[in-house]
């Protein structure tokens, strides 16, 4: 197949050309003609990019396909502009056995749309590490879990990790320090008089498990960090084998969106200060957050239908996740579209040691054809909690995807 008439964009910038597949690998880019007979696709001027990588992907199916099945989450990810998605072990029973990893990998296969790969879970409620290496062998790209673990078990995770040459991914959580807390500590969570979660609880945390992962020699994924205290406590070790993840919602909102009890903004990790955003911006834009992830993580309208405390957290960003970044982040001038592109899509395929993420001849076909003119309605989903963008507009919309180069139907998501 031909891709024709597109401005070819990825993180080492923006030209004009053509693109052609073969047996669903990038065969050759450049000022190309059609063969006879060959399949072409007119881009008429729209963007081509590299399929994004979304590595904070929340599925809800095994345990709440009410909210979302395994086929709707692929087809909605597509549909933002993700290609390839790493699926977080919390479903229910979590990712923890092969059954579970063979089950995912099975459905999300047959939906034919975003690539999906999974994260095992580390070990089990009460503290017994998983069989790491048969999830492994059964299929997990990555294992992860929280730091609520012990400082021995999060070792011998790490450990695990070395030995297969795989991520580690933790989220940064101290149960002592958060207690029952509902948003970030600041002034909003005080007038309101809500129950506050501390940056430092995050901070502290990320130190421990980078000093743990620095001493056994892993590769790990700081996941999630929402604070300038968390990153720049890691910074002065971030490289080849540290990375630091933030989720596309930190880097848009503040804890201000959470004022009058906007339960549509409660997220885990809290939505931090306007302070915490913008270093949060600049670290992508410096490349010490290495990795941008969507978050996705959809509730039902009912769970959020409470007290702002006794909500669920959570955001259904996952179908609008592109455009989102195009028209709050690129549009806006906060970021460019190569420093996007580096942190959503090449960066991720890089820790997992995927073949994608760059318009490159040998890299898989995983493409997104994508206006950056066009006009996104955001709705609701029946059952499924509204985000806070829901019934904005959006600039930029997806018109075209392609996985190892067949197109993905971006209908019926």
């Amino acid at each position: 197949m031909l891709i024709t008439n597109a401005v070819l964009t990825d993180a080492s910038g923006q030209r004009g050309g053509a693109l052609r597949t073969e047996g669903g690998i990038i065969a050759e880019i450049g000022d190309l003609k059609p063969r006879s007979g060959e399949a072409v696709f007119d881009a008429a001027g729209e963007w081509l990019l590299p399929g994004l990588v979304d590595l904070n992907f929340h599925l809800r199916e095994p345990g709440s396909k009410r909210i979302e099945t395994i086929n709707q989450s692929v087809r909605n990810a597509v549909l933002g502009g993700a290609t390839t998605i790493l699926a977080a072990p919390d479903t229910n029973p979590p990712i923890e056995n092969e059954a579970i990893v063979e089950y995912i990998l099975t459905k999300s296969s047959s939906a034919k749309a975003a690539r999906t790969l999974v994260a095992g879970e580390i070990a089990k409620e009460g503290g017994k590490l998983n069989d790491i290496a048969k999830l492994f062998i059964a299929g997990a790209s990555a294992i992860e879990g929280k730091t609520t673990l012990d400082s021995n078990l999060i070792r011998r995770a790490c450990e695990y990790a070395l030995m297969a040459d795989r991520c580690v991914f933790f989220t940064c959580k101290n149960l002592a320090l958060e207690g029952a807390g509902a948003m970030h500590d600041g002034e909003i969570a005080s007038r309101l008089g809500l129950p506050a979660l501390p940056d430092f609880a995050e901070s502290s945390e990320a130190a421990r498990i980078v000093q743990i992962a620095r001493a056994v020699g892993c590769k790990l994924v700081v996941e999630a960090i929402s604070a300038e205290r968390t990153l720049e406590a890691i910074k002065p070790y971030i490289g080849d084998r540290l990375f630091a993840q933030a989720l596309l919602p930190h880097l848009l909102l503040s804890d201000e969106s959470c004022d009058d009890f906007n339960v549509s903004c409660k997220i885990f990790p809290p939505l931090r200060a306007k302070t915490d955003r913008d270093a949060l911006i600049a670290g992508v834009k410096s490349g010490a957050i290495a990795v941008v992830s969507s978050g996705h993580l959809p509730q039902d309208a009912s769970s959020r239908d409470r007290p702002f405390e006794l909500a669920s957290d959570g955001a259904d960003i996952s179908s609008i996740f592109l455009c989102l970044a195009y028209s709050d982040l690129i549009a806006e001038g906060k970021l460019t579209i190569e420093e996007f592109i580096r942190a959503a899509s090449l960066n991720p395929a890089r820790i997992l040691g995927e073949p994608c993420g760059a318009l490159q001849a040998g890299l898989r076909a995983d493409l997104i054809v994508f206006d950056p003119n066009a006009k996104r309605e955001v709705s609701a989903r029946e059952g499924v909690a509204k985000s806070f963008w829901s019934g904005k507009t959006l600039q930029g919309a997806v018109r075209a995807a392609f996985v190892f180069g067949e197109r993905v139907d971006l209908g019926g998501a």
